[in-house]
């Protein structure tokens, strides 16, 4: 009777402990990566401890993984029936799961005012294959109750994704009493289900802002395709703002709206990097690098180059945007990532921003490139992918650790999107088979 009492504890220990096992594959199906990751519950990304960039494991396969046409895939096309495909974001979910997001603009390819849905498409299979479209925002029923221009971040303390859309008067039409409305969606399981919007444009700026300054902007929307979320938790997405009446690209100011609850409550920041050239902001992207400093990539105002800014203070306040003549582009939106960082103990700092590089305006059409430094953006290398037109993109690093791509590819800014996925060894040239893991001393 005794040994019966015995091995009815041991038993409830070996259930239990079969149940964590399994919990475990289910979150980390690629593999367990690093250890802090499993006690943290992030999956293989950027956390309070280390560097910024991946920090989970490379998978064999990846060396070998090359663009090709036979691994480029057509996620949207440019147009189904009186539907057209724009606006790409690629999000990398802890689960494994790959999600492709693009606006899906009804009767008519323009900005708002405009009938548009934000729209997504599920891979299970590292972008080899895509699921049918679903709904993000509401169904549009009209242009009023239209949303647009998504802005996408995956929060890695609670998996919730986080997106920021547009809706309402264009950026032109916006005024302080009738502005573009800033609304956040969330979903907390995967992207399988999508709450309401919620309106914070009170929040950020309009007639019903509290913030005396900011309560007579005119306009203000999140630049499209991937926010940050920094080692501290911190969101950021870069604010595209029209502070008067007066409709000058001179006068477009790159401020920044970040939370510090998960998406709930937004604040701005104090300031926004002047540009040298006296030109004005546009579309940008924030990325942190591996001191804690924060550096801004923007579409450019003024002259066909890139213009970087760096903030010190997780975004508060910015200092000057300057071109850069090593980044030469068209005035399109673009994409950047910390890839690996040597304080998670990789080989080398490897950062990378995609974006076409030939002016819009001139011939030969503008062209997809990487760029990619080892030196947080102080240097930069380049390598054109596609020989064809192209307009906005967005870069992801996969669960194997390889890099994924979502771009218009093929007809400027009209589209098709296509998901591509390729490693440093293709970007390089060879010159670079990395990333490796470095020892520890």
């Amino acid at each position: 009777m005794k040994k019966r009492f015995i091995f009815i504890p041991l038993a409830i220990l070996i259930v239990i402990a079969g149940v964590l096992i399994w919990a475990c594959e289910l979150r980390h199906p690629f593999g367990m990566g690093l250890s802090a990751e499993l006690l943290e519950g992030l999956g293989p990304y950027m956390s309070e401890s280390g560097g910024p960039g991946y920090k989970g494991d490379i998978s064999a396969q990846t060396t070998n993984t090359y663009i090709t046409k036979s691994t480029k895939v057509m996620v949207f096309p440019l147009k189904e029936g009186n539907d057209y495909y724009r606006i790409p974001t690629l999000v990398q979910l802890s689960n494994g799961d790959l999600l492709a997001f693009a606006d899906k603009r009804i009767g008519s390819i323009g900005d708002l005012p405009n009938k548009i849905e934000v729209v997504y498409k599920r891979s299970k299979d590292n972008g080899r294959t895509w699921s049918a479209q679903q709904l993000v925002s509401p169904k549009c029923t009209s242009i009023e109750n239209s949303y647009g221009d998504a802005a996408f971040i995956l929060d890695r303390k609670t998996g919730n994704i986080i997106c920021v859309v547009a809706s309402g008067p264009g950026f032109k039409q916006s005024t302080p009493n009738k502005p573009i409305r800033i609304s956040v969606i969330k979903s907390k399981n995967n992207g399988e289900t999508w709450e309401q919007p919620v309106d914070i444009t009170s929040q950020i700026y309009g007639s019903a802002c509290k913030e005396p300054v900011r309560k007579t902007w005119h306009a203000a929307f999140t630049s499209s395709g991937n926010g940050v979320q920094l080692r501290n938790g911190r969101m950021l997405f870069v604010l595209n703002v029209r502070e008067n009446r007066e409709w000058n690209a001179k006068l477009f100011r790159n401020y920044v709206m970040y939370s510090d609850d998960g998406g709930d409550t937004w604040n701005v920041s104090k300031n926004y990097p002047v540009h040298s050239d006296g030109s004005g902001g546009n579309e940008a992207k924030i990325v942190e690098l591996n001191d804690g400093t924060l550096l801004m990539a923007a579409r450019p105002g003024g002259v066909f180059q890139r213009y970087l800014a760096k903030s010190t203070d997780n975004g508060e306040t910015w200092g000057t945007a300057e071109p850069r003549k090593d980044l030469p582009s068209s005035s399109s939106n673009g994409d950047i990532i910390y890839y690996t960082s040597t304080n998670n103990g990789w080989d080398k700092n490897r950062l990378i921003t995609m974006f076409d590089t030939v002016p819009y305006s001139v011939s030969p059409p503008a062209k997809p490139y990487l760029f990619y430094s080892y030196d947080d953006g102080n240097t930069w290398r380049k390598i054109m992918i596609e020989n064809g037109q192209a307009g906005y993109s967005s870069l992801a690093i996969l669960n194997d650790g390889s890099i994924g791509i979502l771009a218009e590819i093929g007809g400027a800014w009209n589209g098709p999107i296509y998901f591509m996925r390729l490693n440093m060894k293709y970007i390089t040239g060879g010159k670079d088979s990395g990333p490796f893991k470095v020892k520890q001393k």
